[in-house]
């Protein structure tokens, strides 16, 4: 039997396609998951079907365990934390409210300034510095209630974090420079520089990459600063981020299907190395985590 490969992207034609949304307690469908050389994933799904495509997958791209494990900046910093990667020194709490008494009764723990944060948002927008204590209440209350929130020792990064989006094995990086704010975002002024600090893009690559093999994740923006001469400190992960350090949506979508077809080549190439059964079929037992 010749390998083939399932895709669940109308707009990625493999040898089989399916319908984003096909259902999955077709017999039919199972089959051609269990027999599939690999299955790529619909580009929008819940952690439920996620864990209901993969059980029948022996290969899938992308794999989202990481991204589903530590969607929000209080999971991140577990996962962090977990894998021994080096981050801002944090405090975690259920809630702003639970954050905010514990601050009026001991303080800051390391000074100031430090950030605050809220668990969600991106671009900045609920990240804060917080410079002096009677700043704390004003900003604590503008994150939701319900979500957790986050203290962190205040990094000192030289006006510049690194940017480092990973498509499978391939990784593009930027710096984003501060307009001489704290925030460096680009949306909130900060500049792209593409080629400066090339040692310290590559380190950051590096850091970048391994990260992923551990944490199980393929597709990712990841925030590095870098304070002093040690590992790159990891700032945040982002699942959903910009496209104008990339060179826009279109330059993305080339990065994505490289990612695909470099994915794809590594399954054939399994495949062949192992060779077939004494059955005459193929050796198809999954590498995949």
């Amino acid at each position: 039997m010749l390998p083939y490969f399932v895709s669940f992207r109308p707009q990625v034609v493999m040898e089989e396609n399916l319908p984003p949304y096909s259902p999955l307690e077709d017999p039919d469908v199972q089959k051609l998951l269990r027999n599939a050389a690999g299955v790529l994933l619909p580009e929008y799904l819940t952690p439920t079907r996620y864990a209901n495509i993969t059980r029948y997958a022996r290969e899938w791209f992308p794999r989202l365990e990481g991204r589903f494990h530590s969607y929000g900046k209080t999971k991140q910093i577990v996962l962090f934390r977990s894998l021994g990667t080096r981050h801002p020194e944090s405090l975690l709490f259920e809630s702003p409210s639970r954050l905010l008494s514990f601050f009026l009764r001991k303080g800051s723990p390391w000074g100031y300034p430090l950030v605050l944060k809220g668990d969600k948002g991106g671009g900045g927008s609920k990240v804060f510095p917080i410079r002096r204590a009677e700043h704390m209440a004003r900003y604590a209350k503008r994150l939701p209630d319900h979500e957790p929130a986050l203290i962190q020792r205040w990094v000192e990064h030289g006006g510049k974090d690194l940017r480092v989006v990973v498509y499978g094995d391939h990784a593009v990086s930027y710096f984003r420079v501060g307009a001489g704010n704290f925030y460096n975002n680009v949306c909130r002024g900060g500049k792209i520089d593409h080629d400066g600090w090339p040692e310290l893009q590559e380190k950051g690559i590096r850091a970048v990459r391994h990260f992923c093999r551990e944490a199980k994740i393929d597709v990712a923006g990841f925030d590095l600063m870098f304070p002093d001469g040690g590992d790159p400190v990891f700032v945040e992960i982002n699942f959903h981020f910009g496209r104008k350090g990339l060179g826009g949506t279109e330059a993305h979508r080339l990065h994505l299907r490289k990612a695909i077809d470099d994915w794809r080549d590594r399954c054939l190439r399994s495949i062949h190395k192992r060779g077939p059964a004494r059955d005459g079929s193929l050796h198809l037992e999954s590498s995949a985590p």
